[in-house]
């Protein structure tokens, strides 16, 4: 298949995974703003959503570690690839988990923090959709390129997205403990 065929079906692929995020997490709060589940019940999804954030962020976290390794020279292209290849995978467990868990968790939409919270957790997520088409530039590269050897829109654009992660998931952690401790 051509490469602008590949790129084509890359696109295509991305479009869809906004949209289900999306839709994901639209569902999620229409299903938690529609009822109040038995507590029994919210207990136990509200260990679902601290596994899911401890998944999720952990694996971010060890990710981006490798990318800032590489950044400093201490860590390969390729073996950042690999830890991208391992735990990507878990990133997206813990998104889904937390649609999923959150929505029986009865969000408070009202609040302003809630928002804030709700926000960070679509950005995470659309950030994660849109960093397949940066690993797909990191995976044409030689596999032992270093950091600074890249253009400075590539470096520009590894760095933004590792910040964007980080920023995010931490956001919906310390909203989250303060929701939490709030009730």
């Amino acid at each position: 298949m051509p490469l602008t065929e590949l790129r084509r079906a890359a696109r295509h692929r991305r479009a869809l995974a906004y949209w289900g995020v999306i839709l994901g997490l639209s569902l999620s709060l229409w299903l938690g703003v529609s009822g109040t589940p038995p507590e029994w019940l919210r207990v136990g999804m509200l260990f679902a959503h601290l596994a899911s954030i401890i998944v999720g962020l952990g694996a971010a976290v060890l990710l981006e570690v490798h990318g800032l390794l590489w950044t400093v020279g201490r860590e390969s292209l390729d073996s950042v690839r690999r830890m991208e290849r391992s735990v990507s995978a878990l990133a997206w467990v813990g998104i889904i988990g937390l649609f999923a868990s959150g929505a029986f968790l009865s969000p408070n939409l009202d609040q302003p923090l809630t928002v804030v919270k709700m926000t960070a957790v679509l950005v995470v997520a659309m950030n994660g959709v849109a960093m397949t088409r940066l690993t797909a530039e990191l995976r044409r590269l030689p596999s032992q390129v270093r950091f600074p050897a890249l253009s400075v829109r590539l470096r520009m654009w590894c760095v933004w997205s590792g910040l964007v992660s980080q920023v995010g998931w931490w956001t919906a952690v310390l909203i989250g403990m303060l929701n939490t401790a709030g009730r």
